[in-house]
């Protein structure tokens, strides 16, 4: 998975010093979440400069009016699409829970099914997810009780708060 050039940077408009973090990148697009559990997809063409901070040459009000996202909106996916085949034979069902290909971009619930967030990176041994509020949660692969369309984790809501980390931590290899 690559991440882009800019992934993790804080974003502003012309009249607001922070909308935000960016999520993920797509071809043509930033996804992008505020503080207030707001979401933003912006074209790539919308940016005017980029430094340590990503500015979008728009006014909030003009960007909550084109780019305003539900934040539980399926995630956006490149353009690109690798074509792979499955041997025959093969149930879907059993073949997908045993071997996903990827968590990126799956939401994330806890035992009582509360949604916390969206896992935007992972490792051999751990998954980075992104919460409201700008929250960042680093979390074990072992504490996965199941994989479907979303991961569960086998805690609840006060062990899940004790794998907060600091947003500017840097995300693990």
């Amino acid at each position: 998975m690559s991440i882009g050039k800019y992934f993790n940077r804080g974003v502003m408009a012309l009249d607001a010093p922070h909308i935000g973090h960016v999520v993920k990148e797509t071809d043509h697009n930033l996804v992008i979440f505020g503080e207030n559990n707001e979401r933003f997809d912006i074209p790539i063409s919308e940016i005017k400069t980029t430094g340590r901070n990503v500015l979008i040459g728009l006014t909030m009000r003009e960007i909550y009016e084109k780019y305003f996202v539900n934040r539980n909106s399926p995630i956006p996916v490149d353009d690109i699409v690798q074509e792979w085949q499955l041997p025959e034979n093969v149930d879907m069902a059993t073949y997908q829970a045993r071997y996903p290909n990827s968590l990126f971009s799956r939401g994330v619930r806890i035992l009582n099914e509360d949604f916390v967030g969206f896992v935007m990176k992972e490792t051999r041994d751990k998954m980075v997810i992104f919460g409201d509020n700008d929250e960042r949660f680093d979390v074990q692969k072992s504490k996965i009780k199941e994989v479907g369309s979303n991961v569960i984790l086998n805690m609840d809501n006060d062990e899940f708060k004790t794998y907060k980390v600091n947003n500017l931590t840097v995300l693990p290899k």
